[in-house]
């Protein structure tokens, strides 16, 4: 891998080295991926699949056992944070990125597309997003959050 897997490997670490999350590890993945390792959620494991090919950073199977409703109210979610009225540090630059999920049996992926090998923006806003769509969930899907994520009520 380049430069841009280079970016993102050291993108990524600096959050790690700050505590944002744990057990960061690194290994090859399938079809040319990088897939870096982590905690985020309570004691759910987060791996984020990177393919310089494809230009994606994939949170693979970032929640699992989403309902239809849930997945519906994230999809919504997600479209308001590409609203031009947000200020820009709470929303995704169109410009820079495409994002979507990704649900498969109850399990949704976050799909990130960088555009115009913005690698660096990529990661700082697949870590945002992240701790937003924990945000969100806290307040509108707590009991999601308690029972399959293992965060600690109250």
């Amino acid at each position: 891998m380049g430069k841009a897997a280079d970016t993102v490997r050291a993108g990524l670490k600096v959050y790690a080295d700050r505590g944002v999350f744990r057990n960061f590890t690194e290994a090859k993945g399938r079809n040319g991926t990088i897939a870096f390792g982590f905690r985020l959620f309570g004691d759910h494991p987060v791996r984020i699949e990177f393919a310089e090919r494809r230009q994606t950073l994939t949170v693979r199977n970032m929640l699992t056992q989403v309902s239809a409703d849930m997945y519906a109210d994230l999809q919504a979610f997600l479209a308001q944070l590409s609203d031009s009225t947000r200020p820009m540090h709470r929303r995704i630059d169109r410009r820079a990125a495409d994002v979507r999920f990704e649900r498969k049996r109850g399990n949704v992926s976050l799909v990130f597309r960088v555009r115009g090998n913005r690698y660096a923006y990529g990661v700082e806003t697949v870590v945002s997003l992240a701790s937003w769509i924990r945000t969100h969930l806290q307040q509108w899907h707590a009991e999601y959050m308690w029972r399959v994520m293992g965060e600690p009520e109250g």
